[in-house]
């Protein structure tokens, strides 16, 4: 929350200078393989608005936008289209505002600034009167009273208008993630044993003939954007399974892990240290970590049916982890003082 607070002023007053390269939609009944897997999900794109934008009001941000080392509140909205990451959105507050007198860029090209006087972000309560009540919806934003808004991080919904399940828009963007999040599931299925190949592959490349530790953990992304051009749902999945050969320990432990011996210390040097407080040194995890990364996008047109799909390859990787940078202190484990504790030197005897 604090991080995001802090980036507002730079986030409203710098355009970015990332590049967005959108993928020409997939034809139907098609599966074609990513060429680019950098640009596969966003990385801080922002876009240009005009006065009004249609996209994707999106109300579980949390993992994409840290991925890209953006924080705010957990329930806040974001919005996205033509493939751009997610833009924070504020809306018009009454009562109990989160931020008071904001100056915000408007226009494409930010050549102008508008004072908000009372604004907070927009989460599904907030804009529940404008009628949207989906995790996903697709929505026309009035962007900073129609003024447009430059390709930064957030701009002001002064108004929105869900556009799905009427005559032109008839598609159910919940129904259709549902949908994507099902055929992801079968994908992973009916793929298992090359995926599980390419683990294999992984750890042999990683750690010669040593087994893995464990423990093996998987971590999924999700990214919903819509062409506004061809009016497609885009939904793309992005998967990362790890495993390794860890060793950890508390915080300052040894490298040569736990039972390894402490590192000797002088024991006047230690004589007045404090006893730490149970519990205060979690446990750190380091080694060499190998995992497969993949993914998965499916295209759903404006009357919610599945199109084509673009494919991630599984490739492998490796990380080394680095241990903690202080060593086990006899008694310990806990960390080495900034600064060595004064040595009272023994008295001497009569």
């Amino acid at each position: 929350m604090k991080s995001h607070w802090r980036s507002i002023a730079s986030a409203l007053g710098v355009a970015a200078c990332a590049t967005l390269l959108v993928a020409a939609p997939v034809p139907k009944g098609t599966d074609e393989a990513v060429a680019d897997r950098k640009t596969y999900l966003p990385q801080r794109a922002y876009q240009p608005r005009s006065g009004k934008a249609v996209g994707i009001a999106v109300s579980d941000v949390a993992k994409m936008m840290g991925r890209e080392g953006r924080s705010s509140q957990a329930d806040a909205l974001g919005f996205s289209s033509n493939g751009g990451s997610y833009n924070w959105i504020y809306v018009p507050m009454d009562e109990n505002p989160q931020i008071t007198n904001l100056n915000v860029r408007v226009g494409e090209k930010g050549d102008d600034t508008i004072q908000f006087p009372k604004l907070g972000m927009a989460t599904l309560k907030r804009i529940e009167p404008w009628g949207v009540k989906n995790t996903y919806t697709l929505v026309e934003v009035e962007v900073n009273n129609g003024t447009g808004a430059p390709a930064d991080e957030a701009f002001v919904a002064s108004k929105m208008t869900v556009l799905e399940g009427t005559k032109a828009y008839p598609l159910k963007v919940d129904d259709c993630v549902a949908k994507a999040k099902s055929l992801y599931k079968d994908y992973q299925k009916d793929n298992a044993k090359a995926l599980d190949a390419a683990m294999a592959k992984a750890m042999k490349d990683a750690l010669a003939d040593k087994n893995a530790t464990g423990p093996r953990e998987t971590a999924e992304l999700m990214h919903i954007t819509w062409l506004t051009k061809e009016q497609r749902l885009v939904v793309r999945f992005q998967t990362t399974i790890t495993d390794g050969d860890y060793k950890n320990g508390g915080g300052g432990a040894n490298v040569d892990g736990d039972d390894a011996p402490a590192v000797a210390v002088p024991e006047k040097a230690v004589a007045k240290r404090p006893p730490p407080p149970p519990g205060d040194f979690p446990k750190v995890r380091w080694g060499t970590q190998f995992g497969i990364e993949f993914g998965r996008s499916y295209e759903f047109s404006l009357d919610g049916a599945a199109l084509g799909t673009q494919t991630i390859a599984a490739e492998g990787f490796k990380k080394v982890l680095p241990p903690p940078p202080a060593g086990n202190i006899r008694g310990g484990p806990f960390p080495l003082p900034p600064q060595p504790l004064p040595v009272v030197p023994p008295k001497k005897e009569k």
